[in-house]
């Protein structure tokens, strides 16, 4: 198999790596509020100190989207690049017949792939925990 690692390639492996990076500072974020929220709850008067965190309700995934429209947007620039690294074929149909076109504006796949995956890793936001007020 004799793969290159162009750059290209590279510009979107450091998207894909800044979504995770993404990611991984939002699960982040959330322990140190469930730890905040955990501290807050033991100040509380009596309370029990072992009395156990609000949970979501099971089934519930641990991050929200704050825009659906920026989510299909960003699906619709990852599959614009593709299209593009393509030479602007879809489905074995050729999308833009004009060679000119294709030829200046294939070689920029990269740039929609990788606009698509940083605008992605915004859209998601952690779901915060739960506080029960207790007066």
């Amino acid at each position: 198999m004799n793969s290159k690692i162009s750059t290209e390639l590279i510009v979107v492996i450091v998207a894909i790596v800044i979504f995770y990076l993404r990611v991984a500072m939002l699960r982040g974020q959330k322990k140190r509020y469930e730890r905040d929220l955990a501290l807050k709850r033991r100040k509380v008067k009596g309370r029990s100190k072992g009395s156990p965190l609000p949970q979501q309700p099971k089934g519930t995934p641990p991050f929200t989207v704050r825009s659906w429209v920026l989510v299909v947007i960003s699906m619709l620039l990852m599959l614009a690049g593709v299209v593009a690294y393509n030479k602007f074929y879809f489905l074995g149909m050729q999308l833009v017949p004009d060679t000119a076109f294709v030829e200046a504006y294939a070689k920029y796949w990269y740039i929609l792939v990788s606009a698509g995956v940083i605008l992605l890793a915004f859209t998601v936001t952690i779901r915060k925990p739960i506080e029960d007020s207790v007066e």
